[in-house]
Order: C-alpha cells, then structure tokens, then sequence
C-alpha cells in the first residue's frame, strides 16, 4: 500500500504548466495522492487567471484525483508556492521548466530556480520537449 502524497503545482496555463499538471497527475494516481493548483497573477489580471484555471479543474475532475485549485494575486510566485508548500505541510512542488512570463505574472524559468534553491520539500521541474 502506498503513502498518500501531498502535491502543490504552479500553473499559468502554459504548455510546461499543463505538462506539470500531467506529472501531477500520475503521481498523485500512483499514490493515492491530493493536489493543490495555485495561480499566482498580475494585478489587473484575476478574470484571466480565473479562465485559465478552467481547463485545469475539469482535468482533475475527469482524472478522478483529490484536488484544489486557488488564485492569488501576487508578485512573486516561487515565494507563494514556497510559503504554501510549507505552511500546508507539501511534500512535493511541481513545476514547468518556463513559463508565459509576465503576461500572466508566472515566468517559471526564474520561478522554477528560485522554487528549487528556497522550497523546503522535494520539487519536480517538468521539461517540455521544445
């Protein structure tokens, strides 16, 4: 029997972000696992983030895994994935290698580095093959 795991994923509705949920995905299947989305967006920016979470929540509901999803406004997105991870006891943070940059206030390429460096648990950076 295996361990339930507790997943956190950044996304921001790029191809790297979407791949992150994928790997989210099987692992979380693989171990009776929970997985928490979290959106971090630019002011201005909610109505976007909320319509870019859609495709996402019906991904976790077609996959039949335990989930929540959560937007947040804010300018630095590795520091709130790194406080929620810690706060709400993650194990594990995946994340996409690159992602949209500014454009919807998730640019993974620095997010992803600094995420790896600060996060106190074990972080997944997903590549794309681009």
């Amino acid at each position: 029997m295996h361990e339930k795991i507790r997943i956190l994923v950044g996304y921001d509705a790029s191809m790297q972000s979407k791949k992150a949920i994928n790997e989210a995905i099987t692992i979380a299947k693989n171990f009776s696992g929970f997985i928490k989305v979290i959106n971090v967006y630019g002011r201005g920016m909610q109505e976007k983030a909320e319509t870019s979470v859609i495709e996402v929540k019906e991904t976790l509901r077609r996959e039949k895994v335990s989930y929540e999803v959560e937007i947040i406004q804010g300018s630095s997105p590795a520091k709130i994935l790194e406080t929620t991870a810690k706060k709400e006891n993650f194990e594990l943070i995946v994340i996409g290698s690159r992602g949209l940059g500014n454009t919807v206030s998730m640019f993974l390429g620095s997010v992803s580095r600094q995420v790896v460096s600060d996060a106190h648990c074990n972080v997944l950076v997903v590549k794309t093959n681009s």
